[in-house]
């Protein structure tokens, strides 16, 4: 049987790394990192035709569970948010800053990633 080249748990990953990646480029760009902030820009570009290529090749149903999985992976961003603005505020006093804010992203798309790992199987 032939495995599907689309799958709306790879695009919702996808759309995921791109929101990381969007929220990680203030710090490069305040930290005046210009060769890091251009390699984002293009990385951000190549995942939007690589999102866009697999949104075209989803079929009904799949783009119906890819935008159920969109709001998985806005919860999941909204925990890790949450989480390392708490552990910031107990570790450093504060949790203001583009770190907590790209580090939270990142902790969101992880816990996404473990949902979709251990979430059933259609």
């Amino acid at each position: 049987m032939a495995r599907a080249i689309a799958s709306p748990a790879r695009l919702s990953l996808m759309v995921g790394l791109m929101l990381v990646l969007a929220l990680t480029l203030p710090r490069y760009q305040m930290a005046g990192l210009g060769t890091r902030e251009t390699l984002g820009y293009i990385v951000l570009g190549v995942l939007a035709l690589a999102s866009l290529f697999q949104w075209r090749l989803l079929d009904g149903a799949g783009r119906s569970r890819f935008l159920r999985m969109l709001f998985t992976l806005l919860g999941c961003m909204v925990v890790g948010l949450v989480v390392m603005a708490i552990y910031s505020t107990l570790v450093d006093g504060m949790a203001l800053g583009l770190a907590v804010l790209s580090q939270g992203a990142t902790a969101g798309l992880l816990l996404h990633a473990v949902v979709l790992v251990f979430s059933k199987r259609d």
